[in-house]
């Protein structure tokens, strides 16, 4: 019997003290829309200063990609360092690789300062190389990362065994700082400590639209919020209350996870003590993890845009992505090849054109910010932006504040979207196939 796809995710289950429905017309400082890591930190670090905060969640808080990720907490940021030197200069990109390092720093304190137990494990992790060919680019980018002044370095392949790294991951550029955990636990702890903080939570509740007015307001099936500033944490669903969600490519992602391993399992692959994280450098990257109770978490492989660009309810596990993650898993793990899946699931990522997050005010008054497009690295950057965000709107200085655009690049309409979207997935795919097939010629020798 095939492994079940989720609803929700592997990490979490609906709460047992769901919030109630916004059912009122209600005043505030300031409200959220989206309860995942963008809105609870936003929540968080206002409610810290006193600000009366209103957060809308139209399912539940962590119902969306931030219950549904891979789990790596990485300073990555943007497409590769190549090309973010090729788009805006060593200095800039400088910043924005001590930015992202930041992010993490900033994350793995949140986690400590609201004492959330999320099986975060900060060993590192590695984008490996999986066929030869991988070698000279990735230690390229090894070493600008270096010179950048990023915590970076190349391992090679007597490196990873020393590390007792799995078999077919035979070097790579290995992040010591962050790591990763359970994304279900981190936003569950994040709502519970704003609940407790007292940030007004209304789950459930749909925003239907902004008024941007002098006084903005957001609107919901069955009431209104009326306040100061609005804080649009709503990523690949910006799209259906906001204009500035028409510069997000929403992709749909899968993910799946294996039975626990056994100790023969787990020897026969190398150890993986060190329990790094890793993703692939392929174009579109593959990503794996040991969990905290022994099974192996992976996926990203299969992405998928929808026509339209908005996220479309009741979307399942692709049979064909399933396909392709299995033989992927197959040739990454040949030892575990037939080991069973305990389930799968998916969920919906913002991307950008210029492969960075949007932070800051998405109008000339000011009143309505975003913090969206994280490009798969949200669970960093969407937990550091909170304080950011919240000192715009408190008008305090953050030296951060003017790292990041404040809206992405403008799309192109449909149906034009769409084919371009597919287009470069379908080139990134080609690609991805050709070094599979390279790196099965080269195992069958």
């Amino acid at each position: 019997m095939p492994a079940p796809f989720l609803d929700i995710s592997g990490y979490l289950d609906r709460p047992d003290d769901l919030q109630p429905s916004l059912a009122e017309n209600l005043q505030a400082d300031v409200v959220i829309i989206g309860g995942g890591f963008t809105g609870l930190s936003t929540a968080l670090a206002l409610k810290s200063e006193g600000v009366n905060v209103v957060l809308l969640e139209r399912e539940f808080c962590g119902f969306g990609a931030s219950g549904r990720n891979a789990g790596h907490l990485t300073p990555t940021i943007g497409k590769d360092l190549p090309t973010l030197i090729m788009m805006y200069g060593a200095e800039r990109t400088g910043t924005l690789v001590r930015f992202a390092e930041h992010c993490v720093r900033r994350t793995q304190q949140l986690i400590t300062d609201r004492g959330i137990t999320c099986d975060y494990h900060d060993g590192g992790n590695i984008m490996t190389v999986v066929h030869p060919s991988q070698e000279k680019r990735l230690r390229r980018g090894a070493e600008a990362a270096r010179k950048l002044g990023a915590s970076m370095t190349y391992l090679d392949a007597q490196a990873m065994r020393e590390r007792a790294l799995p078999h077919q991951f035979i070097g790579g550029v290995f992040e010591p700082v962050g790591g990763t955990l359970h994304p279900g636990k981190l936003v569950l702890g994040l709502r519970k400590s704003a609940l407790a903080a007292g940030v007004r939570i209304y789950e459930q509740t749909p925003a239907l639209a902004v008024l941007q007015d002098a006084t903005p307001i957001v609107y919901t099936p069955a009431g209104q919020v009326k306040a100061e500033h609005v804080v649009l944490g709503s990523n690949a669903y910006t799209r259906e209350v906001s204009a500035a969600g028409k510069r997000l490519v929403p992709l749909y992602v899968s993910m799946f996870e294996t039975e626990v391993l056994s100790d023969e399992q787990r020897a026969a692959i190398g150890g993986w003590t060190g329990r790094e994280g890793v993703y692939t450098a392929h174009e579109i990257l593959e990503s794996y993890r040991l969990s905290a109770s022994g099974s192996i978490i992976g996926g990203s492989r299969g992405v998928r845009y929808y026509y339209g660009g908005t996220p479309k309810p009741g979307v399942g596990a692709h049979a064909a992505t399933r396909a392709l993650q299995m033989n992927a898993f197959g040739d990454r793990f040949p030892e575990l090849r037939h080991i069973p899946m305990q389930h799968h699931w998916g969920g919906w990522i913002a991307m950008t054109l210029n492969f960075l997050p949007a932070i800051g005010p998405v109008n000339k008054s000011g009143k309505v910010l975003q913090g969206v497009g994280y490009n798969g690295h949200g669970i960093a950057q969407a937990n550091a932006v909170g304080e950011l965000l919240a000192d715009r709107i408190l008008g305090r200085k953050n030296e951060w504040a003017d790292v990041l655009p404040n809206t992405p690049p403008p799309l192109p309409p449909e149906p034009l979207l769409w084919l371009v979207s597919k287009a470069l997935l379908a080139s990134f795919a080609l690609v991805d196939r050709r070094t599979d097939k390279r790196i099965r010629k080269l195992a069958a020798r």
